[in-house]
């Protein structure tokens, strides 16, 4: 059998511990290029700062400023952009591919030698903490917010953003926070698409090869472990619609339970026919939104179902979640639930991948979580592999109810009146003292 995602033609680590993937997939005459730099953050505020560290980088360097460094970019047809969340800084574009020398040496020498001078430093900060206060106000990541909290308590301000954490960041301190951390050591670079792998791997080893290495072990730290429990009930006063997010904990995607994790899912809500979307969207109409899938982090993964759902319905999808949950410990998918699965988990996955842009991306996610470089290569393969008995019993462990907490985002009126009248909607509900949005 062929798979249908290319192999690696090189996955090797540099001397200071750069890891360097590059795939051929010559679809057009393009290379995509994603950098990641793991990190850890140790305090409230980390991710803040690092999120204005991304929005320095691209803006001048020691040897060229702002403008000549996007004139440089323009004329090799490419584009830049630098992002960090809670675990990662990226760096991510696209260049013609006769031109990934020159885009190579001006990446090099934005991550090496940005010039963060304090005036662009005030500039980016007080952009990073408008953007943070504006998303802050979004029903979406108000859910993300409190289910964060709800899972982990006081250690989800490690993992948030917030305006308030961009206190004492001036160019000095952004300049130390370059120095301690962005460092080769534990990074990977992606090079896809229309690349000669051999050559690019020279080009990076003469334009990146001098990166600093990381002082002592890259190590990341993954969340604690969290149980089922109560949703928290998020007030919002005057929303129309609620926000319902679940979690439950799963196996990362280097475990051999994954794949039949993976089939699971596809049947239960990853795909537009599957159990979920059929109940609440098409035969009960209660969500226009609705879905479920895995989120991955180092060393850690989540089973997440979401659904957005018009205040009056709340009560109603919680309930139609929880019995779609029950029934699939109770009648887990049977063969042909699971062969259709097969066939949308692997035909979707190679539709995907067949731009380099995707996979280029895809790559960088799942070395960011530990997967090999070639664990896309051999998705397919293993997709095939397993068997209905497996996914019947990956459903019954890991779709429990009882496994699942999460967060309904709503206005408190309406909600109220829900628990009251029927005080097992699905789940329990209980209110979240620490919120009030």
């Amino acid at each position: 059998m062929t798979a249908a995602v290319p192999a690696p033609d090189v996955d090797t680590v540099l001397g200071n511990g750069l890891r360097v993937v590059a795939v051929r997939a010559p679809v057009v005459p393009l290379a995509e290029i994603r950098l990641t730099v793991p990190h850890t953050p140790a305090a409230a505020g980390d991710v803040s700062r690092w999120q204005v560290l991304a929005a320095c980088l691209l803006h001048g360097t020691r040897e060229h400023d702002a403008a000549s460094f996007d004139a440089a970019l323009a004329g090799c047809g490419a584009t830049l952009t630098a992002t960090a969340d809670a675990r990662r800084l990226t760096v991510a574009g696209h260049t013609l591919a006769e031109r990934l020398p020159d885009v190579l040496r001006l990446l090099a020498d934005a991550v090496l030698r940005p010039e963060l001078d304090d005036a662009l430093v005030a500039r980016q900060t007080a952009q990073t903490a408008h953007r943070l206060r504006l998303a802050a106000d979004q029903p979406a990541a108000v859910a993300q917010d409190a289910l964060l909290r709800h899972r982990y308590g006081k250690r989800a301000a490690l993992w948030q953003p917030a305006p308030d954490g961009l206190g004492g960041c001036d160019a000095a301190a952004l300049r130390a926070l370059h120095r301690r951390h962005l460092r080769a050591g534990g990074a990977s670079l992606v090079l896809a698409g229309d690349v000669r792998p051999d050559e690019a791997l020279h080009q990076v080893t003469r334009t990146l090869g001098g990166w600093r290495a990381a002082e002592g072990e890259v190590r990341h730290v993954p969340p604690p472990p969290f149980g089922g429990g109560p949703l928290r009930l998020v007030r919002r006063p005057g929303a129309v619609q609620s926000l319902l997010r679940l979690a439950a904990p799963a196996v990362p995607r280097t475990d051999p339970a994954y794949p039949a994790l993976h089939l699971a899912n596809v049947a239960f809500g990853g795909s537009f026919s599957s159990r979920l979307a059929r109940r609440l969207r098409e035969e009960k109409g209660y969500a226009y939104l609705v879905a479920s899938g895995m989120e991955s982090v180092p060393g850690s993964s989540a089973l997440m179902v979401e659904a957005d759902t018009a205040t009056e319905h709340t009560a109603a999808a919680l309930a139609c979640v929880r019995e779609e949950l029950e029934r699939m410990c109770e009648q887990p998918p049977d063969t042909a639930e699971v062969r259709s699965a097969q066939r949308y988990a692997i035909g979707s996955t190679a539709t995907a991948m067949a731009a380099p842009a995707a996979l280029a991306t895809a790559l960088s996610n799942l070395l960011h979580v530990g997967a090999g470089a070639d664990w896309l290569h051999r998705w397919e393969e293993r997709l095939t592999a397993v068997r209905p008995a497996e996914v019947a019993a990956a459903a019954r462990r890991f779709f429990a109810p009882e496994g699942f907490t999460g967060v309904v985002v709503a206005e408190g009126a309406a909600v109220d009146r829900m628990v009251r009248e029927s005080p097992s909607p699905g789940f329990a509900v209980v209110p979240d003292p620490a919120v009030a949005v």
